[in-house]
């Protein structure tokens, strides 16, 4: 038996990332761009701010960090609450929640598929969902923990995708439900805000100054 509802309408196997703040949107972009990041920034929805990375598997802010790192210094940075949820080919969904400088949540929904090396991962389940009540409070449901362990500690069916995961997951604890669709990005965001309602950040630069910045930086990749 399933508790994630209506099917996703979306294509198979996509993968994208994204990392909600809790903070003041202007301070949001200006930890991003102090942090050379890469990807779009939205509006202001319901106390949250979700920036959108490029390049989900891949390095996303300076130093060559990832999205848990970019998690990490932002938490830092901002002083406070930031979740960051990365599904990949909507067969992995991991999570991760950090409240300033304390880590509250590490999840993966499918050991083995995140760590193939590791013998023994295909003989667990999910792994994480007991810090379903430090989520919910993170995110000012706490009412929704026993939901919220339920949910993450399900395991996928055949014909189900952690895109129907992460909108259950929206809905129990108040995050925007247009999450599942921003792989859709630089166009319209369906069921969310207008791609113009976006920043988009290039290297931590806006405009033609980050479409040279970005260039310049794959160039220096190219060359390390």
């Amino acid at each position: 038996m399933t508790i994630f509802g209506p099917a996703v309408d979306r294509p198979d196997g996509l993968t994208y990332a994204v990392v909600l703040t809790r903070a003041d949107r202007d301070a949001v972009v200006a930890a991003l761009t102090a942090e050379r990041f890469s990807g779009w920034v939205g509006p202001a929805e319901d106390g949250w701010v979700v920036a959108v990375p490029e390049a989900p598997l891949g390095h996303v802010a300076a130093r060559r960090q990832h999205v848990e790192d970019l998690t990490v210094t932002l938490a830092a940075a901002l002083a406070g609450p930031v979740v960051t949820v990365l599904v990949t080919r909507d067969e992995l969904m991991e999570l991760w929640a950090w409240d300033g400088p304390q880590e509250l949540v590490a999840y993966v929904s499918d050991p083995a598929k995140a760590d193939p090396d590791d013998e023994t991962a295909m003989w667990s389940g999910p792994r994480g969902a007991h810090a379903a009540p430090a989520l919910a409070a993170l995110s000012g449901r706490p009412d929704a923990a026993d939901d919220v362990r339920e949910l993450l500690g399900e395991e996928l069916g055949e014909s189900e995708q952690e895109s129907e995961r992460l909108m259950a997951l929206a809905r129990l604890l108040g995050w925007p439900e247009w999450l599942v669709a921003v792989d859709s990005l630089p166009r319209r965001v369906p069921g969310g805000p207008d791609a113009s309602a976006f920043l988009r950040l290039r290297v931590g630069r806006t405009g033609p100054a980050g479409v040279l910045a970005a260039r310049a930086a794959r160039v220096v990749r190219r060359d390390a």
